[in-house]
């Protein structure tokens, strides 16, 4: 009865899951109360709450408690997706360098591909994300989001949501569990630098300059993290 409850329960979330893409709703958009989903799915109050139990587990969806309560869409957010992938890092023994490079490799990746794309679009996203750079960007949360922001974009501009989703997951794993490694304020600029460079090679439609300056860019990165923290790096991830 346990396994023939969770198989209806799975069947289900991925009808819900099709539902909010069908219907297209956003972050924040209530689902049809509990009354109306047994109705339609025609189970038990069990299989449902434990359908519903898994899309939030996974991050698809949040439980608003209260009255007028339920269950509503969540916001997209890689870190959901990166919670879950530290479950099987840790399960393979994988180490915070390997993370690293696994990062760096898919970085290099999506600067390939956003200077691939035909049209002007990818390099007016990248653009964008160093144009948003406020007057203060040396301050270290100011910095921190630049930087990140900037990736992000590289990862939009590739036209690959996939590969972009993976990067940025390994990102949060990151960033969550070692810190938000910053270089010092004198090495700044030089970053944002090795951003404008990287925009402009995705502006050109150079994939090679692209790919190459993102590894370079990367590359220093790790080294500036193997020194920094030399006994994190093979510390295996852990999930929290």
């Amino acid at each position: 009865m346990a396994e023939r409850t969770e198989k209806i329960a799975e069947s289900v979330a991925r009808q819900i899951l099709r539902d909010i893409k069908e219907q297209h709703l956003s972050p924040g958009a209530t689902l049809p109360p509990e009354s109306a989903m047994l109705e339609r799915f025609g189970i038990g109050r069990g299989s449902l709450r434990e359908a519903l139990r898994i899309l939030e587990v996974n991050g698809l969806i949040r439980i608003r408690p209260g009255p007028g309560g339920g269950p509503v869409v969540a916001t997209q957010d890689p870190r959901n997706f990166g919670q879950m992938m530290t479950l099987h890092l840790q399960s393979i023994g994988a180490t915070y360098r390997q993370l690293l490079e696994a990062r760096a490799e898919y970085e290099a990746l999506l600067a390939r591909k956003a200077g691939e794309q035909p049209d002007d679009l990818a390099g007016q996203i990248v653009r964008a994300a160093i144009n948003g750079v406020g007057q203060n960007w040396a301050e270290d949360p100011v910095y921190a989001s630049a930087t990140g922001s900037f990736h992000q974009a590289v990862g939009k501009a590739s036209g690959n949501p996939v590969l972009a989703l993976v990067s940025d997951s390994i990102y949060s794993i990151w960033s969550v569990r070692v810190t938000a490694v910053l270089y010092p304020p004198e090495d700044r600029t030089l970053v944002l630098e090795q951003h404008d460079a990287i925009a402009r090679a995705i502006e050109k439609h150079d994939p090679k300059r692209a790919e190459r300056l993102m590894r370079e860019h990367m590359s220093l990165y790790q080294s500036y993290c193997e020194a920094r923290y030399p006994a994190r790096m093979d510390d295996i991830v852990d999930w929290k």
